[in-house]
């Protein structure tokens, strides 16, 4: 599960150059060359968001959204919206308690202790503790889709929509972590896709 720090950098690096592009544009929304402008910056969010989903790891994908959040939260903050606001400060702490788990799940020695935290039946599902990592994601999750219901432009609810496909993509693959672990043998419908390896990416005609 180990991710290169130096890729890692360069995909942050990219979401920043263009999370920066959209805000530009946003504020110049109303003028048709930046509302073009706005249009295709989205778009290449939206790719960007489809090229780390792919990889199906989890961390990489979490980083991404917190990117996304901490975006909306500097934005929000500026128009002095306190109720987005809180919402926002509250999904960066839930990302917080994701990144928390993500550094334990995958060691018994480490998790058995959430797992002996969330023993009552109400606390689990498929066998699984639903700890603040799986919280946090639902949380997440519900978030987003009430963004795509108060958005107004297309491209927006179609970034919005891929942010919250790729945290579904996350959280199954912090659900197959938690189900290695715990020796819990998960239904179909709740194992992540394989994703390709690195090789079958660059070469999907080899073999």
């Amino acid at each position: 599960m180990s991710t290169s720090k130096e890729a890692q950098q360069q995909q942050s690096e990219e979401r920043d150059r263009l999370l920066m592009f959209e805000s530009l544009a946003v504020e110049r929304h109303r003028e048709v060359s930046s509302a073009a402008k706005l249009v295709d910056t989205r778009k290449a969010l939206i790719a960007h968001i489809k090229e780390i989903a792919s990889s199906g790891k989890g961390e990489l994908i979490v980083a991404m959204e917190r990117d996304f959040v901490a975006n909306d939260l500097d934005r929000y903050a500026e128009a002095d919206d306190k109720e987005m606001t809180g919402s926002l400060n509250a999904a960066l702490q839930g990302f917080a308690a994701i990144e928390r788990k993500h550094r334990i799940v995958d060691s018994l020695e480490e998790y058995q202790r959430v797992n002996e935290e969330f023993s009552f039946p109400k606390n689990r599902k498929q066998g699984l503790p639903l700890d603040e990592a799986r919280q946090a994601f639902g949380s997440h999750r519900v978030r987003l889709s009430n963004y795509v219901k108060y958005r107004l432009e297309e491209t927006e609810k179609q970034l919005i929509r891929e942010r919250r496909k790729a945290l579904s993509i996350a959280e199954k693959d912090y659900i197959a972590r938690q189900a290695k672990t715990l020796g819990v043998e998960l239904t179909e419908s709740a194992k992540p896709a394989q994703a390709k390896s690195d090789h079958e990416a660059v070469c999907p005609g080899s073999g």
